[in-house]
């Protein structure tokens, strides 16, 4: 019986393809299966997104940390430019006061130290224990919301005045109100922490000032008003408090002290017991609410007037306001309705 000759022919085991490693083993390529080709761009996918969040974690907590170094830097400048400023001060604004020839006004020593790092500068704002914030003033209301002190893009921004204010100038040539705004972070920087005026409604009696410097004079604020407010039309019947523009209180119309007085005190969720009179001056500080999209809370404090001091302010008439005044889209989830009063 003849044997071919393919019965000599040696026979050789296909070797198995090695399987890739690394980076190479992650990426298609030909002869891998419809399924291992799905499974490798889902992994791929996976590794970007994985990355992507490494970097904006990365650059999240890098800004909560500079924007900490940056608070505590100007807080130092501050406290140290303004030790032993306080009769001067008080000189110069009475002098202001009963000269018939205005004398120019000197700046505060903290002032000339924070304007030589940001001509925007137009204040500092603070109340013991809670908050210490430089306050700038831009030529918009846009700029500073996310920039911070040095001009750097930050999202924690800065706090910063409305920018139709007068804040810097004679007494009565300023604002009857200025509106100054702020983040609400959550590392408690900027205006993060006026959330405990909303929720622990006697902490108010712990800290009932604000004491809010422009760049010539030293000024003390009683907070007289809390409140949650909307932004939107659409969650109040159409209706908008728009606080922010109660900057020069108007003789008619809708802009009249009248009319921001009656509106903040129905608001406020507290009561102070603390009294208004036509000529005063107001602080407002605004900053973001969660209650519902695009809500606000707003604290309005009036300036102490001449002969006034922290000492003769009574705190004895502080109450929670059983029936403040939210727009209808707190009722709307919350139930109730307001009551108005006689």
């Amino acid at each position: 019986m003849a044997i071919s000759d393919e019965a000599y022919k040696p026979r050789y085991k296909e070797k198995p393809k090695k399987k890739e490693r690394g980076v190479k083993g992650l990426l298609p390529h030909k002869g891998d299966s419809k399924k291992e080709v799905v499974s490798k761009i889902i992994v791929l996918v996976s590794l970007v997104v994985l990355i992507v969040c490494g970097v904006i974690l990365g650059i999240y907590f890098f800004e909560m940390y500079e924007a900490k170094q940056n608070h505590n830097t100007i807080q130092l400048i501050y406290q140290n430019a303004q030790t032993g400023i306080e009769e001067t001060t008080q000189a110069q604004t009475s002098y202001a006061e009963e000269e018939a020839e205005r004398q120019p006004l000197e700046y505060l020593p903290a002032a000339k130290e924070l304007l030589e790092i940001n001509k925007d500068t137009v204040g500092y704002v603070q109340i013991p224990d809670l908050m210490n914030e430089v306050v700038v003033q831009g030529s918009d209301n846009e700029y500073y919301l996310d920039h911070n002190f040095y001009g750097n893009q930050r999202q924690c921004g800065t706090v910063f005045a409305d920018y139709r204010c007068i804040i810097n100038d004679y007494p009565d040539k300023m604002s009857d109100n200025i509106t100054l705004y702020g983040h609400n972070q959550k590392d408690g920087t900027m205006f993060g922490t006026l959330d405990k005026y909303k929720w622990d409604y006697s902490y108010w009696l712990k800290n009932p000032f604000i004491y809010f410097d422009t760049n010539y004079e030293q000024g003390t604020y009683v907070i007289i008003a809390s409140f949650v407010t909307n932004t939107k039309p659409e969650h109040d019947n159409g209706y908008v408090f728009d606080y922010q523009n109660y900057s020069k209180f108007q003789d008619t119309g809708t802009y009249t002290y009248e009319n921001f007085v009656k509106e903040i005190t129905e608001r406020s969720t507290i009561i102070t017991g603390v009294d208004v009179q036509k000529g005063d001056k107001f602080l407002t500080l605004s900053t973001c609410s969660y209650e519902w999209d695009e809500a606000r809370h707003v604290i309005v404090a009036r300036k102490l007037r001449s002969g006034e001091t922290e000492k003769s302010i009574d705190t004895t008439k502080f109450q929670k306001n059983p029936n403040p005044k939210w727009p209808a889209i707190y009722y709307k989830y919350n139930g109730g309705t307001y009551v108005e009063s006689n």
